[in-house]
C-alpha cells in the first residue's frame, strides 16, 4: 500500500471534511520520518514505505479513533451560561411588562417582543455556527466597508432617537454601532492576520534617514482610526472606548504571537496609544468639562446633586436599601426610572429582586467571560484565536463598564449590558456574535495547512 492510498483510507473514515488535510498532513510526516529511518538502516525505498506504513497500523481503525477526537464539537457550557443570562434577561423584560400595565392597561407586549427577538436569534444564528470562519479572511476588506455602510445609513436614512440614530427594520431598531463594532473586529483581525512585514516602501523623502514605511500598517493604523470617527459622528463615545481597548488587545496579542521584537513593539504601541490618551484628556479638560464634571459626579453625586449627579444619586438609594431578596423600600420613584430594563438593567433588578439574584448575574457574568477566554486558549489556529479574543471583549468589556456604572463606580454613560439590557436588535447581533464563536470553537482542533490538499475530499 502506498502512502497515499494509506492516507485516503484514514480519512475515508474521518466524517468532519476540514480536519482531513492537517490529520493527512501530521500521518504522513511519521510515515516518511520512519521510512528514512528504515532506509538508514540499508532497506530499499520500496520495502521501508511499506514497513514504515504497517508500522502505523491497520488505516480503518486508525481513522475511526481519529474520527471520534475530532468530531466537531458543540461547546454546551458555554450554550448553558448563555440560557441562564437569558433567564435573566427574562426577569428584565416581566419588570417592564408591569409597567406596561401601568402605561398601557395591557401586559404582555415586552414579554411578546423578547420572545420574537429570541426566536429570530437562534434563526439566523444557525447558519452561522456552520460557517467555515477560516474563509473570512478573504473578505475582511468587504466586511470593513458594511460596517462603515451601515453607520452612513443609520445617520442619512435612520430613525432618530433623543438625536440619536437608529437602523429601522420592521419589527426592531437597531443602534448601528451594534452592528459595526462586530463587523470592525473581524475586519481588523483579517487585517493584523495578512499583515507582512516584508511590504515596505522606501519613500524618496525618507530615503537617506534609512526610514521605510510599512504599507500594510499604515493601512490597520488608518482604517482603525477611521472607524473611531465613524462611530465619534453617531456619536457613540462609548463604542469608541470599547473598539479602541479591544483593538489594543488585539494588537498586544498579535505581537506576543510574532515573538520577534515584542517588546519594542509593545513599547511602540502602547507608548504611541499613551501620548493620544494625554492629548485627548487635555482637550476634554480644555474644551469639554463636561465630561470630567459627568466623572465626578458618579463618583460624588451629592456636587451636583440636581445635575449630573441626580441618576447616581437615585441609584445609591437602590443600593443602599436593596434586600437580600425582595422588593427594595421606599424608592418607587427611583425604580420607576429604570425600569425601562436598557443600561440601566442591572440595578433595576437589584431594585426589583435584591442582592442574591443580583450576584446571581455577576456570577453568570463572570463564568461567561471565563469560559469565552478559556476557549480562546484553546484554539491552535491564530485567526480563530484572535477572533475569538476580539468578539468576547464586546461581551467582557461592555460587561464591566456597565455593572461599574450601575454601581456608581464608573462614568454615566450608553454601555449595555449584554443578553440581559432589554433591546430586541442588540440581543439578535449578540446571538450571532456568540454563534460565531461556538463556530469557531467547533472547528478548535483544525490546524490549517497552506500546503495543497493530500488527500481528496
Amino acid at each position: 500500500m502506498q502512502i497515499k492510498e494509506f492516507l485516503y483510507s484514514v480519512c475515508e473514515q474521518i466524517k468532519y471534511k476540514p480536519i482531513r488535510e492537517s490529520i493527512a498532513e501530521e500521518l504522513k510526516n511519521h510515515i516518511e520520518e520512519s521510512k528514512e529511518n528504515y532506509i538508514q538502516e540499508g532497506l530499499e525505498e520500496q520495502i521501508a514505505e511499506e514497513k514504515a506504513i504497517k508500522q502505523m497500523g491497520k488505516a480503518q481503525e486508525i481513522g475511526k479513533k481519529l474520527n471520534k477526537i475530532h468530531r466537531p464539537k458543540l461547546d454546551w457550557k458555554l450554550l448553558l451560561i448563555l440560557m441562564i443570562l437569558l433567564c435573566f434577561s427574562g426577569l428584565v423584560v416581566f419588570i417592564k411588562s408591569r409597567n406596561d400595565i401601568e402605561l398601557f392597561g395591557a401586559a404582555g407586549e415586552s414579554i411578546k417582543k423578547f420572545v420574537t427577538f429570541v426566536i429570530i436569534g437562534i434563526v439566523v444564528s444557525i447558519p452561522i455556527y456552520f460557517i467555515n470562519y477560516t474563509k473570512i479572511k478573504k473578505y475582511s476588506n468587504l466586511l470593513y466597508l458594511l460596517a462603515t455602510l451601515s453607520i452612513i445609513w443609520a445617520l442619512l436614512f435612520g430613525s432618530f432617537v433623543n438625536g440619536k440614530p437608529y437602523i429601522y427594520l420592521h419589527i426592531m431598531t437597531i443602534a448601528p454601532e451594534i452592528v459595526a463594532i462586530p463587523l470592525y473586529i473581524v475586519s481588523f483581525i483579517g487585517f493584523i492576520s495578512e499583515s507582512k512585514k516584508e511590504n515596505k516602501i522606501e519613500s524618496i523623502i525618507l530615503k537617506y534617514t534609512k526610514i521605510n514605511i510599512n504599507m500594510d500598517l499604515v493601512k490597520i493604523i488608518g482604517l482603525s482610526i477611521l472607524s473611531l470617527i465613524f462611530l465619534k459622528l453617531i456619536p457613540s463615545i462609548t463604542s469608541v472606548l470599547t473598539l479602541g481597548l479591544i483593538y489594543m488587545i488585539l494588537g498586544t496579542v498579535k505581537i506576543i504571537q510574532v515573538k520577534e521584537n515584542k517588546i519594542k513593539n509593545m513599547i511602540k504601541l502602547w507608548g504611541t496609544v499613551i501620548l493620544i490618551g494625554i492629548f485627548i484628556l487635555i482637550q476634554i479638560l480644555t474644551f469639554k468639562p463636561y465630561i470630567l464634571n459627568r466623572l465626578i459626579a458618579s463618583i460624588n453625586p451629592e456636587i451636583d446633586a440636581t445635575g449630573d449627579g441626580w441618576i447616581a444619586i437615585e441609584r445609591r438609594n437602590i443600593i443602599e436599601s436593596a434586600k437580600l431578596l425582595g422588593e427594595a423600600e421606599n424608592t418607587s420613584n427611583a425604580i420607576d426610572l429604570f425600569d425601562e430594563g436598557t443600561n440601566f438593567a442591572f440595578i433595576s433588578v437589584l431594585a426589583h429582586y435584591g442582592w442574591i439574584v443580583s450576584i446571581g448575574i455577576v456570577l453568570a457574568i463572570i463564568a461567561f467571560s471565563i469560559k469565552l477566554i478559556l476557549n480562546a486558549i484553546k484554539i491552535k489556529d491564530s485567526y480563530g484565536k484572535l477572533l475569538i479574543i476580539g468578539i468576547s471583549n464586546i461581551f467582557i468589556l461592555q460587561s464591566i463598564f456597565n455593572i461599574l456604572m450601575n454601581l456608581n463606580l464608573w462614568i454615566e454613560a450608553g454601555f449595555y449590558l449584554p443578553f440581559i439590557s432589554y433591546g430586541g436588535g442588540s440581543l439578535v447581533i449578540n446571538m450571532m456574535s456568540l454563534t460565531f464563536i461556538l463556530a469557531i470553537y467547533r472547528r478548535k482542533d483544525i490546524i490549517m495547512i497552506q500546503n495543497k490538499t493530500l488527500v481528496n475530499q
